[in-house]
C-alpha cells in the first residue's frame, strides 16, 4: 500500500488496517498498520492502541519529505524480512542488494543516483534511527560506507562539498576530543 497524504479529511481511513502519522510540519500521512511493525517505536505505540480506533502518531523528528522516503521501505518489508547486509561490506553495495533495495537506494535516497545529492539518504538514516528501524538504518549506513569506499580524501571532500581544510584550532579540538586519532596517525 503506498503512502498517501491526508488533506484534513480522515473519512477514507480504514482504522482497522491503517494509521495516521503526523510529521514535524503537521502534515498527515496514512500507512498500513503492518508497515509500522518494522519500527520498534511505532510498533510499541500500536500495541498500546486499540486496533479499531483512529490512531494518530506524531513523528515530530521526521519531516514530510523524509517520511515519503521511509514509508516505501516500511511498506515493502511489512510482510517479508528485509535483507541483511554483512558488515564490513565485502563487495560494492550494488552487488549485495536485491533489485528493489538497489532501486530504493540509488533512485530514492541518492536523487537519481547522484552521490552528491545525498540529503535524502542522511535524513532517512536519522529517521530510521529515531524510529528504531534497524534494517533501514543499516542500509543507509552501508550506502554511506559505499560512498566512501575507495575514495581519496579529496574525492570525499568533493562528494560532501567540503571546500576548506580544518583550521589549526579545529585540528587541536579534534585531537583533544579523539586522542586515538593522533595515535593512529603517528604509526
Amino acid at each position: 500500500m503506498p503512502i498517501r497524504e491526508l488533506n484534513g479529511d480522515r473519512s477514507g481511513v480504514d482504522h482497522t488496517k491503517e494509521v495516521i502519522l503526523t510529521t514535524s510540519e503537521g502534515k498527515e500521512f496514512v500507512l498500513s498498520r503492518d508497515a509500522l511493525k518494522l519500527s520498534k517505536i511505532l510498533r510499541d505505540i500500536l500495541e498500546d492502541s486499540p486496533g479499531d480506533e483512529e490512531t494518530v502518531i506524531p513523528v515530530n523528528n521526521v519531516d514530510a519529505a523524509t517520511l515519503q522516503c521511509v514509508a516505501p521501505y516500511l511498506e515493502r518489508y511489512a510482510t517479508q524480512e528485509p535483507n541483511t547486509i554483512d558488515k564490513p561490506l565485502r563487495a560494492p553495495l550494488q552487488e549485495l542488494l536485491n533489485d528493489w533495495d538497489k532501486e530504493y537506494v540509488y533512485k530514492t535516497l541518492f536523487r537519481d543516483g547522484d552521490e552528491k545529492q545525498h540529503e535524502p539518504l542522511f535524513k532517512t538514516l536519522l529517521a530510521g534511527n529515531f524510529l528504531g528501524v534497524e534494517p533501514l538504518r543499516d542500509l543507509c549506513c552501508a550506502a554511506i560506507a559505499n560512498m566512501l569506499r575507495g575514495k581519496t580524501p579529496e574525492q570525499i571532500k568533493e562528494v560532501f562539498g567540503v571546500t576548506e581544510d580544518f583550521t589549526p584550532e579545529e585540528i587541536k579540538q579534534v585531537e583533544k576530543e579523539y586522542p586515538f586519532l593522533k595515535e593512529q596517525g603517528e604509526n
